[in-house]
């Protein structure tokens, strides 16, 4: 194996260590700028109530919108959604009284 060769193997352990390294940085520092191998917090399940066996209401917050989806075995249906205010969560039941309100005026 003469000087090429060696060069040959160089290069290749160069560019083996810059893709881990590149792994390595995206492992640790992607979750902070959007990326990487997860989803992060952008869906998150905020409550579920079950209906009886295989029949439930989930509540999941995607992005800035609480979705109202009914989850049977055999089907998923959005039942409403709701735009998130940047003040923070409220309590369920002040979302619905104001809702109600809303809907009977």
């Amino acid at each position: 194996m003469g000087l090429a060769g060696i060069k040959m193997a160089s290069a290749l352990f160069i560019i083996l260590g810059l893709i881990l390294l590149g792994f390595y940085l995206l492992k640790r520092y992607g979750h902070k700028a959007g990326l990487g191998m997860g989803s992060g917090n952008r869906l998150k399940i905020m409550e579920a109530l079950s209906l009886g066996p295989k029949k439930s209401v989930i509540v999941v917050r995607f992005l800035n919108k609480d979705l109202v989806l009914g989850v049977t075995d055999s089907n998923i249906n959005l039942l409403t959604e709701n735009q998130v205010d940047e003040q923070g969560d409220q309590d369920f039941s002040e979302i619905l009284s104001q809702k109600t309100d809303m809907d009977s005026s």
